[in-house]
């Protein structure tokens, strides 16, 4: 049984609660750790809604005193981009593993420092990159592998949504904790997913604007990236979060010689869809929920802990995700082509 304290127990505290409640038999949260005790009570309540009885959590409002605890065998990092680094450094110093929210930290030097503790320390880095675990997602990356669309000519990406006012406050609207604005909070999981499925991306263009001023001057709500794959082909990007009635869903084409697939990773009816050639569409996987990505992740963490499968979302590609987007900005600041 996995011991694991829940750090940050804000906005998607709940999706992890609800993850770890599935896997009662396997691990246990037994700490919930937030400055606000209140927040942290609340995350405990929902804990013991999901398991439908008491829990024997305890609550606390300072991260050194989880880390001092040796009944904790882990710690899942739910916090402000800019803390990961310190948080996950001293959990590792400290002998915890992590699971680490993405992006994995907001510098490449932070995250080489995270990277490198982990290793010294020989505790496990996971980044918690939900969508590289969706199920949508790897269904999709096999039927590319497999050749069932010949080869890939391009890729196409929609993230629009209209984030609550409420979250472009505070720290996501200070540039210098969130490492930029939706480019860093957001579409880095759609350039993990284009990754993923598409190979690696070595250019990078983008442009951005703003639509929501409560975000302050310097941090974007919308951008079109463009990408040039190793592998020759292209792809793009639109994410924004200041879009109305399009919900969380990214719609993902990708497009290929023999055929294509569409993906619908955040909505609940045709998930995954394939349009053979010359063939008629066939529906793979039609019932899908996001909260399954965040079970995929959580499960696969502690597979990696207790069964010693290898780990699949590796910081070195949590690292690769937050190199692209620093690409990104370099070339909406600049006009320029990057190479990455």
């Amino acid at each position: 049984m996995l011991r694991v304290a829940l750090v940050g127990c804000g906005v998607i505290a709940p999706q992890h609660i609800t993850a770890f409640a599935k896997q009662q038999e396997r691990a246990s949260l037994v700490a919930f750790c937030d400055l606000d005790r209140e927040k942290a009570e609340h995350a405990r309540l929902l804990y013991e809604q999901r398991l439908g009885r008491a829990s024997q959590s305890r609550i606390f409002t300072s991260y050194n005193e989880v880390l001092e605890e040796d009944t904790i065998d882990a710690v899942d990092l739910c916090l402000p981009h800019h803390l990961h680094a310190e948080y996950a450094i001293a959990a590792a110093r400290a002998g915890k593993h992590i699971l680490c929210e993405k992006p994995l930290a907001n510098t490449l030097e932070d995250c080489d420092r995270m990277i490198a503790a982990a290793k010294e320390a020989n505790v496990v880095l996971f980044h918690g990159e939900n969508m590289r675990l969706d199920p949508v997602v790897n269904r999709a990356a096999e039927i590319v592998r497999e050749g069932r669309i010949g080869t890939i000519t391009g890729l196409q990406q929609t993230y629009a949504h209209w984030q609550p006012e409420a979250m472009n406050r505070g720290w996501r609207a200070r540039p210098e904790e969130a490492g930029g604005g939706q480019l860093m909070d957001a579409a880095i999981h759609h350039v993990d997913i284009l990754r993923h499925i598409g190979g690696e991306i070595v250019q990078v263009q983008a442009m951005t604007t703003q639509h929501r001023p409560e975000l302050g001057p310097q941090s974007e709500d919308t951008g079109v990236l463009n990408f040039r794959f190793q592998r020759g082909h292209l792809g793009q990007l639109f994410a924004g979060h200041a879009t109305r009635n399009r919900g969380g869903s990214p719609l993902l084409t990708v497009f290929g010689t023999e055929g294509s697939l569409t993906l619908e990773a955040f909505w609940p009816r045709r998930g995954l869809v394939w349009f053979p050639a010359n063939n008629e569409p066939q529906v793979l996987i039609e019932n899908h929920h996001w909260q399954e990505s965040f079970d995929a992740e959580v499960a696969h963490f502690l597979d990696v802990l207790l069964e010693g499968v290898p780990l699949r979302a590796t910081p070195e590609e949590g690292r690769r995700n937050v190199q692209i987007i620093l690409a990104a900005y370099e070339s909406a600041r600049t006009g320029q082509l990057v190479e990455v």
